[in-house]
């Protein structure tokens, strides 16, 4: 078991270091810059700004996190989600450090400028003394890293390891990244080395439990994976941890799902909804209803599932969080038109589409477009569902949205097949070929099938 004694050198000790570590991560600062990548075309989520009590906005941590997260992270809705929380740690973090750097980085992070913040830590780290405060300044540059950069993250969480090996959440840290790139055996190093810190508290004892049930959920082993998120969520309850229970019982409820036993994924999903609802905590709340409906709706239970929206439109009400108020209308819009209700679902999709349009969330707005272009091709209006076809598709190519672009025109064709016009069909599911071909969806075959029974001419050029 490492020590304090064990601790990294002092800098005095390595003059060489001195000037050759800063060195590279300058050259590797300058290689961000350069290789920057532009935000990502498929969310464009609007700022919420907060007002303080003398009118000035202030954007509070969450939702800096979470206007970085959907502005330049690639990952699934669970990664983005870890990700929001390590940044909200970081910015709770800065805002308390007093050091100019500090306060340099967290400026930096609220007009999204990440090369600036990471480079303000950076000449933070450098500066600082005592090696685990330093460590956790590599934390919180490996945070931002990895908005962009996975590789320069795991670098920054094992430069904190090395300089202070009994902090938990650099090793964690590792961890996860370990388990997204697939490297389940050094992931399971990194968690059981947490396991094994003696300063750990019960949080992080719970914590390590959780991530290897994570782990074991990506590798597939569900029965182990269900072990460790029941021990995890037997010490948060015992030391009554709403979060933790929370955050546990809702792994739990997605596990159950994927093990296909809705029953018991309900039952975890209300027990993460009722830690929630004490902890008055409005945007999970509505995340756990949201859930709830689209289990009930997949089991076809649609008046469950209705309700379940209902309470989670509700909460979205009550707090004025007008994206997730839009999510919901169209939620309710699909369940509506799924229940041959095309009045009131034609109701909902609008409600959606006119706050996506007030909010700019342009990307929704196409979604809108296209749920409309659906619901009037079932009424036989087929000039307006043209019309809210080919809108969606303008703003889909705009927005360079592979997927978006191929579900429209896909639809498209549809409705051309729908509207008796087999040509136009074809020209619609033939223009699409090749970005299917190039993005290897699942969808090439079909669509090909599609050409080669409906389309003759086409098949036989391509």
């Amino acid at each position: 078991m490492p020590n304090s004694e064990k601790q990294a050198p002092q800098k005095n000790k390595k003059p060489i270091l001195n000037w050759f570590v800063p060195l590279l991560l300058v050259i590797a600062t300058i290689a961000t810059l350069i290789f920057y990548p532009a935000p990502r075309p498929a969310t464009d989520k609007p700022k919420t700004p907060s007002t303080t009590q003398n009118g000035a906005q202030e954007y509070p941590a969450s939702e800096i996190a979470t206007t970085l997260v959907y502005t330049f992270y690639n990952g699934s809705n669970k990664e983005r989600e870890e990700q929001i929380d390590a940044l909200v740690n970081t910015l709770d973090y800065l805002k308390k450090d007093s050091a100019d750097n500090a306060g340099k980085a967290l400026a930096a992070l609220k007009v999204s400028n990440i090369n600036l913040a990471i480079q303000s830590l950076i000449n933070l780290a450098y500066q600082q003394e005592d090696p685990r405060e330093e460590a956790k300044t590599w934390i919180n540059i490996g945070n931002i890293q990895n908005l962009t950069s996975t590789l320069q993250a795991l670098q920054a969480y094992e430069k904190a390891s090395e300089l202070d090996p009994e902090n938990s959440n650099a090793w964690n840290r590792q961890a996860n990244i370990y388990r997204h790139l697939k490297q389940f055996k050094k992931a399971e190093i990194a968690y059981k080395k947490v396991q094994a810190l003696e300063n750990q508290g019960e949080s992080n004892d719970a914590l390590s439990f959780a991530n290897l049930g994570l782990l074991n959920q990506s590798k597939g082993d569900l029965v182990a994976a269900e072990e460790a998120f029941l021990q995890a969520l037997e010490i948060y309850e015992a030391a009554k941890n709403k979060a933790g229970i929370a955050s546990t019982s809702q792994s739990l409820a997605s596990l159950y799902i994927q093990t296909k036993n809705p029953a018991q994924a309900e039952t975890y999903y209300l027990k993460a909804l009722k830690s929630y609802i004490q902890q008055d905590k409005a945007e999970e709340m509505i995340a756990i209803y949201s859930a709830l409906g689209s289990l009930k709706q997949s089991m076809k239970d649609t008046e469950k599932a209705q309700f379940y929206y209902e309470n989670a439109l509700e909460v979205s009400l009550n707090h004025n969080l007008q994206d997730n108020i839009a999510n919901l209308y169209s939620k309710l819009g699909i369940l509506a038109q799924q229940n041959g209700e095309l009045e009131k679902s034609k109701e909902y999709f609008e409600k959606s589409l006119n706050i996506n349009k007030d909010i700019k969330h342009t990307l929704a707005t196409a979604d809108q477009y296209g749920n409309l272009a659906i619901l009037n091709r079932k009424k036989g209006k087929f000039e307006l569902a043209e019309d809210f076809h080919l809108r969606a598709i303008e703003i889909y190519n705009e927005k360079n949205h592979v997927n978006g672009i191929i579900s429209q025109k896909t639809n498209l064709g549809f409705l051309y097949k729908a509207w008796k016009k087999p040509q136009k069909a074809c020209e619609a599911w033939n223009s699409i070929m090749d970005l299917l071909r190039q993005n290897n969806t699942d969808r090439a075959e079909r669509i090909s099938q599609l050409i080669q029974s409906s389309c003759p001419d086409i098949s036989k050029n391509n």
